[in-house]
């Protein structure tokens, strides 16, 4: 977990006297820790996300400073803070120039305040901050699983922020790795763009690990939030990295603590049809008829209504090399208009007949029957499911 440089500088501001002179647009950047830098060869040791602090001893003149400060941009750092003084009396109109460029925040602090009580202050907050998330998402994890006294668990939301009568929404995440050597890492970098986009819309969350998935918890009443957040977390993935890709399942919005372990479900099975269904995002609440199928515990009744329906089917294809179940899904995703599913098929109308015929001579059904077709439909629906 992280802490937003807006966060610091609006805590922190008076304090030191800490004037921001550019990268305005970059204040939702997240800082993971504070380093004091005054070397440029030292940059390359950062991990990036953190807040730097230079005094300026090695600085020798502004060209200096302004390829330091590219050093740092190019570290990924998050924030730049100059100590004002003997060694640097102003900040170089080309520094905040190029702080603005790439919405880095550059603050100044005067020379009268010592660096080392800065640092101290911004550390402790860094650590205060993810201990609170860290207990605040131990607490929701205990309420979702029922582990403890669930009165004791509210309050202690409650003191956090979180109201009685919050509304919750589950975000479920599954990452698709383009090098699965690099999953760890980019789980983080996950974690740190979910980060900053809710903290940049200023909106209450908790994240955690579940199944080697991320899940989101947001405090939101309206949706259309939710699929604001859902959007703009894609496209910043999108724009930032190609080393990965997410699935998204969004569980519904649902009040108060005492079934949110139902919703935390919901957004697991949104995941997994998302990724089912090779699409970004499912929500819950547009799954329709997949609702009541994912609300059967015992899959044992889905698979057996899926053989009834299809094992025949299944069986001829195997031993014959055919396809009729790829055939006849296109015939019923397309309301088996012979005209559609012969151009999604490559064959001719026809063979479309001719091939209805041959499955209803195999199962015994009358495929134009609204009741087989509702049927078969459903029995589509499970294949989604139990695959």
């Amino acid at each position: 977990m992280a802490i937003a440089v807006s966060k610091l500088y609006r805590n922190c501001a008076s304090l030191y006297q800490m004037q921001l002179l550019a990268g305005h647009k970059g204040l939702g950047n997240l800082v993971e820790w504070v380093h004091i830098v005054e070397d440029q060869e030292v940059s390359s040791f950062l991990h990036g996300h953190e807040l730097i602090f230079i005094a300026g001893y090695m600085c020798h003149d502004d060209e200096w400073l302004l390829n330091f400060t590219k050093e740092l941009y190019q570290s990924e750092t998050s924030a730049f803070v100059i100590n004002l003084g003997p060694y640097i009396k102003s900040v170089p109109k080309e520094v905040v120039d190029f702080c603005n460029e790439v919405d880095m925040p550059l603050f100044t602090i005067p020379w009268k305040i010592r660096l080392v009580d800065v640092t101290r202050d911004f550390c402790t907050r860094i650590m205060h901050n993810e201990s609170v998330e860290a207990s605040v998402a131990s607490t929701i994890k205990d309420i979702i699983f029922k582990v403890g006294d669930i009165e004791t668990q509210i309050q202690h939301m409650e003191r956090n922020g979180y109201k009685r009568d919050c509304h919750l929404c589950f975000v479920n995440m599954s990452v698709n790795n383009v090098d699965e050597q690099y999953n760890s890492d980019n789980m983080e970098r996950l974690k740190l763009f979910v980060e900053q986009i809710a903290r940049t819309s200023q909106r209450m969350f908790i994240a955690f690990t579940y199944q080697s998935n991320l899940v989101v918890v947001l405090s939101e009443s309206d949706m259309y939030n939710v699929r604001k957040f859902v959007d703009d977390l894609l496209g910043l993935i999108r724009k930032k990295t190609d080393s990965f890709t997410i699935n998204v399942g969004v569980s519904s919005i649902m009040q108060g603590f005492a079934n949110q372990d139902i919703n935390f479900e919901n957004a697991i099975a949104a995941n997994e049809m998302a990724g089912k269904r090779k699409v970004r995002v499912t929500y819950y609440d547009e799954l329709d008829l997949y609702k009541v199928l994912l609300a059967v515990k015992d899959k044992k009744v889905l698979k057996d209504f899926y053989q009834e329906v299809f094992g025949r089917v299944e069986q001829y294809d195997s031993e014959n090399g055919t396809d009729l179940m790829g055939f006849l899904r296109s015939y019923l995703d397309n309301n088996g208009s012979p005209q559609l599913v012969s151009e999604q098929q490559f064959i001719h109308r026809n063979t479309v007949n001719n091939l209805i015929k041959k499955i209803e001579k195999i199962t015994g059904y009358n495929i134009l029957n609204l009741d087989e077709k509702v049927r078969c439909s459903i029995g589509f629906m499970i294949k989604d499911i139990i695959n």
